[in-house]
């Protein structure tokens, strides 16, 4: 047969067709190659015969190399391990207008990044614009691969051959077909991994950063309770000091008006015969009974000098070292004829004593009452706050006391403040007094700097609102570990309630009961059987019912408890299933067009409905009183319920609102409605059942935080000021206008805004 015999009658080579199809390449629009044209392709060898072609019908010349479709658009490239999640942001980060445009294309598909198909039936992207495509078909074939090139011969080894008269060495075709389709898969990963490389570097500057979460405030690291003192024998501790405070308070509260009434009357203009006469009188009429004062808030001066045993500076250090550096002045004053007519400032000293003294009454009323409440004996329920919120779990008062000793917050930041503005006042002294050629006067700047950076909210921001909210817990059977557990049960603002929180017991009945063919017995025994073994709500209605009927229940095997509150198991060979109607329907249980009840719990046998029981759910007054205050205190829902029933949409139906109610996970709503959970740890004690003490603690606790954290703010700034406009007017010689009146005045001014907050922080 001669070449154009071949040429117009190839053989079938399914090789070439394989090749042909792993290079995409459309098999009705390519012609047929010969096995010559091929080798000599490839191959280096004779020339290929040229075809041909009768010359009633000419055919356009072909090109001598197969001829490949244009290459289909890249797809998508697959996230790296690790990025899944942000695949799905991938049109996101890229917006359609850079899709579209024409320079982002030209720029990505530059320097032979165009991906070729790999025969795999994907379809491309519907968003590569036609451009892209016509810059693939300008595109070079690529090169032959390195394993065909070391086959291939050189000019010098053909002609030295075809002289020889040498036959052209053999290449084997599955050979060419491997190479190829191996060099075509290495090039398109190469390329993909570019693309890939470009989008994510595209797509990393335009997504979103993500937002951090505000992490809790650092506090001190929680020692182990070894050695815990009985909570009664530190009741009995703190009520002895308490005794000592409020007799100390009871005689030392007039005695401080007494020494402020002349200072009032002569504000009014009205003249005093002896105190107006000198004012070495009016030092006189002060010191006496700051003496006296002093005397009677001794339990002041002892707590400042147990914090210098325990290396602390606190407020009481601060009373202290005032009251010695005024009645020092007071003294020099009437000693030294040289030192300028500067009213004293013992009053002022007074006062902050006689607030002290206050704060560690109520301080002390507050320990008390919490331990005293700890003494009775073991709690019913432990508070402590998990990652769904405050719940409540089993446990005993270990580590009770040593959470409520630790020190709380307010006096952290006075044993770092206060020592520097004791130091500060010392120094402004020297400046204002010896620095301006006064050093008669250096005791009186002293206490005036003093006085005015000891600022009365520093008593009133921890002790007296703590005071208050231990004493209206201790009467509802809770306490609060301290500062340290108000701050635990604060980091969150849900509480986790379960079904007898929200319906305790007598608040859920059974309404009704609706038979489909099946007896009433049994079908109360089938459910109260499934009822029982789920606990929860259900489980107790049922039980009523069976204690009431005398109604036995039935041997259950294969118990299972469903993610949306339905129950299944095996009843002599049965399949049973109890739950809502949504429930039924996911199992294909047919139902009634219309439901008996809103609230109905269904019973089915063997995929057949047999009963439907209605639940009647009834609002008590203190779980209503319970969630008011919730409401108020801005505290939300999270549902740990068992029933299936009991939703979002059941609670504002019975309640008027859903107050934010989230239902968790069947796995998470199982562990933390378990009774025998084991709280973390005792940040508050719980010996009252119900909601209203619950959310008493967790709502107390959150006000108590609120307070103290308000309380330090105006406390800081406000010392802080204080010690600075003391400083300037000292420096300047103001005198006139460093009077006990407006001394007082101006520490009264800081302290006001506090006030509401520490007489409402009970009001829960």
């Amino acid at each position: 047969m001669t070449d154009k015999q071949e040429h117009n009658n190839p053989q079938h080579d399914p090789l070439m067709d394989t090749q042909r199809l792993l290079l995409g390449v459309d098999m009705s629009e390519v012609d047929r190659f010969s096995l010559e044209e091929i080798l000599a392709e490839f191959g280096g060898g004779a020339e290929a015969p040229e075809a041909e072609t009768p010359a009633a019908d000419p055919l356009p010349e072909e090109p001598e190399v197969p001829v490949e479709t244009a290459p289909e658009a890249p797809a998508p490239p697959e996230p790296p391990p690790g990025e899944e999640e942000e695949s799905g942001d991938a049109e996101e980060a890229l917006s359609e207008e850079a899709l579209l445009d024409q320079e982002f294309w030209d720029e990505l598909l530059s320097e032979d990044d165009l991906i070729l198909d790999n025969g795999e039936d994907e379809e491309p992207p519907a968003f590569i614009p036609a451009e892209a495509e016509r810059a693939a078909e300008r595109e070079p074939p690529p090169s032959p691969p390195p394993e065909i090139r070391e086959k291939m011969e050189t000019q010098e080894e053909t002609e030295a051959r075809q002289e020889a008269g040498e036959p052209p060495p053999p290449v084997s075709m599955e050979d060419v077909v491997a190479s190829t389709v191996d060099a075509v898969k290495e090039e398109q990963e190469r390329r993909q991994e570019r693309l890939r490389r470009r989008l994510e570097k595209l797509r990393g500057k335009k997504e979103r950063r993500p937002v951090k979460r505000r992490e809790p405030s650092a506090r001190p690291p929680l020692p182990e309770p070894e050695n815990e003192p009985s909570p009664g024998e530190a009741a009995v501790w703190h009520k002895r000091r308490l005794r000592e405070c409020r007799r100390g308070l009871a005689l030392a509260a007039p005695v401080v008006v007494l020494m402020w009434l002349p200072w009032m009357l002569e504000y009014m203009e009205i003249r005093l015969p002896f105190f107006s006469a000198s004012l070495d009188n009016a030092a006189l009429c002060v010191l006496v009974p700051q003496v006296l004062a002093s005397i009677l808030c001794w339990p002041v001066f002892r707590a400042a000098v147990e914090g210098f045993r325990s290396g602390t500076w606190s407020v009481h250090a601060t009373a202290l070292l005032s009251t010695a550096v005024t009645l020092l002045d007071e003294a020099t004053l009437m000693l030294l004829p040289e030192r300028s007519d500067a009213s004293p400032l013992g009053g002022i000293a007074a006062v902050l004593s006689l607030l002290c003294l206050w704060a560690l009454r109520s301080f002390h009323r507050g320990m008390a009452e919490t331990f005293r409440t700890a003494a009775m004996g073991a709690p019913s329920q432990v508070a402590a706050c998990c990652e769904h919120g405050v719940a409540r779990g089993a446990g005993s008062g270990r580590g009770f006391y040593t959470r409520a000793c630790m020190e709380d917050t307010a006096s952290q930041w006075q044993r770092l403040l206060l020592p520097v503005l004791a130091a500060a006042s010392l120094v402004f002294a020297v400046l204002s007094s010896m620095g301006q050629e006064r050093s008669q006067d250096f005791l009186w700047c002293w206490s005036v700097v003093l006085c005015a950076s000891s600022s009365l909210v520093f008593p009133l921001a921890f002790f007296v609102p703590f005071g208050r909210l231990s004493t209206r817990l201790a009467r509802t059977g809770a306490a609060v570990a301290g500062q340290y557990g108000a701050a635990e049960l604060s980091m969150s603002r849900r509480l986790v309630v379960t079904d007898s929180d929200l319906f305790p017991p007598g608040a859920a009945s059974l309404s009704g009961v609706k038979l489909y063919g099946e007896e009433r017995s049994r079908a109360i025994s089938y459910a109260a059987t499934l009822a029982a073994q789920g606990g929860g709500l259900l489980g107790r209605v049922f039980d009523n019912v069976c204690q009431s009927g005398q109604i036995a229940r039935q041997p259950l095997e294969h118990f299972h408890i469903h993610e949306d509150g339905g129950l299944s198991g095996m009843i002599h060979g049965e399949t049973v299933l109890v739950g809502p109607p949504a429930f039924m329907r996911r199992k294909a249980v047919r139902l009634p067009a219309k439901l008996p009840s809103r609230t109905a719990v269904c019973l089915a046998v063997d995929g057949e409905l047999t009963a439907m029981f209605g639940i009647k759910y009834t609002a008590a007054d203190t779980v209503e009183l319970a969630l008011r205050t919730m409401r108020r205190n801005g505290l939300l829902l999270t549902l740990a319920t068992r029933d299936g029933l009991i939703s979002p949409k059941l609670l504002r139906a019975r309640f008027g609102a859903d107050f934010g109610a989230e239902r968790l996970e069947l796995s998470d709503r199982l562990a933390l409605s378990d009774p025998e959970r084991e709280a973390e740890g005792p940040s508050g004690l719980l010996y009252r059942e119900g909601l209203l003490p619950f959310v008493s603690l967790a709502a107390g606790s959150r006000r108590l935080c609120q307070t103290v954290r308000v309380g330090n703010l105006i406390s800081i700034f406000s010392s802080i000021a204080g010690a600075l406009l003391g400083f300037y007017l000292t420096f300047t010689g103001s005198y006139a206008v460093l009077t006990p009146i407006l001394l007082l005045t101006y520490l009264l001014l800081w302290a006001a805004p506090m006030l509401p907050l520490v007489w409402t922080v009970d009001n829960i």
